[in-house]
């Protein structure tokens, strides 16, 4: 995938209106009339950015169904669970093992999330504590996210510490991150009138995006779809710290695109769902497309497709229209929005994959490798991937190549 041809006139043009069309495979252009826009009130400057719990519905086509299987009542016997639980993990008392502090820190996936202590090492950790009970819960879907934790070891993802379950409730254990998440840092931010940007930092936003990249690179070659990427599921390790683990796999799963069929179970939440998973057709490319809804939110402070209701969200994505307002975008760089415009395309297979992604030009111009053997681990050399910076003076534009083929 070669990225693009850089003009280097030095004005500007703004507003910026993209429409990708999927289906006639055509290019994202730049508007240089403002009055020749047409009217679209979906795109147009949200300031009620809020947070949104993600909305889903299961199909059969779905590994795990919670409206199949639920947990209560459940499949197995009562003396099955007293015996050995749903999880087959360890079976007792979590305070056995743990002082649980009473204060919730958030809820997650049909669970509410507390701090707790290792007795034994004293080592401090959080503890997510699923109802058995919830009509909402599944057994199996509780089962598919701790394998997937189990298999997920990397530092941009929230790591499995225990699992205990009691006759009540299902505890996972995880690493404690105490720095908040995404979705607050970004409201400070686009509420800060004293900052010169209207959101995060350039280069601020690019080392973010570089580790949320690495942490799905690394879910993809192992063949797990995470499909709920948004910025309250992407905690700050601690206050101070820059670092960030994505976390709840509650709907992730197991995907192989060479020989599974396409998942058609429409999941994840409006803002960051990706046009296909509306249309029930999708694999891991719908991931990319979150992230490209992120790293557009980082940088001006509210998503790219917006709407009332949900309903207006949703056909505001699978319209593929959204702006770059002049009044957030101006003083952007040209890198930037392209490294948006290569995930928020409509056919997933144009689509930058988290390895191209990791190797665009604005994640290696702001991410600073701090030993060789760092950036030879972060900085994966794609043949496919060439980088183009040559173009003419004409005009201030920004050409794909995958659109000149």
């Amino acid at each position: 995938m070669n990225f693009f041809n850089l003009g280097t006139a030095p004005s500007m043009t703004f507003d910026e209106l993209v429409f990708d069309f999927a289906p006639l495979m055509t290019s994202a252009t730049m508007d240089t009339d403002k009055s020749s826009h047409r009217e679209d009130t979906t795109t147009s400057c949200p300031r009620d950015y809020r947070r949104h719990q993600h909305q889903h519905r299961y199909d059969d086509d779905d590994e795990y169904s919670p409206d199949r299987v639920p947990i209560s009542p459940s499949s197995l016997s009562e003396e099955d669970v007293a015996a050995f639980g749903v999880t087959g993990e360890r079976f007792g008392d979590i305070e056995d093992w743990y002082r649980i502090d009473p204060r919730i820190l958030g809820s997650g996936h049909h669970g509410s999330v507390r701090r707790c202590v290792d007795v034994a090492t004293g080592r401090r950790c959080a503890v997510k504590s699923i109802r058995k009970g919830d009509p909402h819960a599944d057994h199996h879907v509780l089962v598919r996210e701790i394998a997937l934790l189990r298999e997920t070891r990397h530092r941009g993802i929230i790591g499995l510490v225990d699992v205990i379950e009691d006759e009540d409730y299902v505890h996972i254990v995880t690493e404690l991150c105490t720095g908040g998440e995404l979705f607050d840092r970004i409201i400070e931010k686009a509420s800060d009138r004293n900052s010169d940007v209207p959101c995060f930092a350039e280069y601020e936003a690019a080392r973010i995006m570089h580790q949320i990249l690495s942490a799905v690179s690394h879910m993809h070659d192992n063949a797990i779809v995470h499909r709920d990427i948004k910025p309250e599921n992407i905690l700050y390790e601690t206050v101070d710290d820059s670092t960030v683990k994505i976390i709840d796999l509650g709907l992730s799963r197991k995907h192989f695109s060479d020989v599974d069929r396409p998942m058609s179970s429409i999941v994840g939440t409006p803002y960051y769902i990706a046009p296909e998973v509306l249309l029930r057709k999708y694999d891991k490319a719908c991931d990319m497309w979150s992230v490209g809804v992120v790293a557009y939110t980082l940088l001006c402070g509210y998503p790219p497709f917006n709407g009332s209701n949900n309903e207006e969200v949703y056909d505001a994505v699978q319209s593929g229209r959204y702006r770059f307002h002049s009044s957030e975008w101006s003083s952007t760089s040209l890198e930037s929005r392209d490294f948006i415009r290569n995930l928020l395309r409509m056919d997933p297979r144009r689509r930058m994959t988290a390895r191209e992604a990791l190797n665009h030009p604005w994640i290696l111009k702001h991410v600073v490798c701090n030993t060789v053997a760092r950036c030879n681990e972060e900085r994966q050399d794609i043949p496919s991937v060439e980088v183009v910076f040559k173009g003419t003076r004409e005009r201030d534009s920004i050409r794909f190549a995958d659109d000149l083929m």
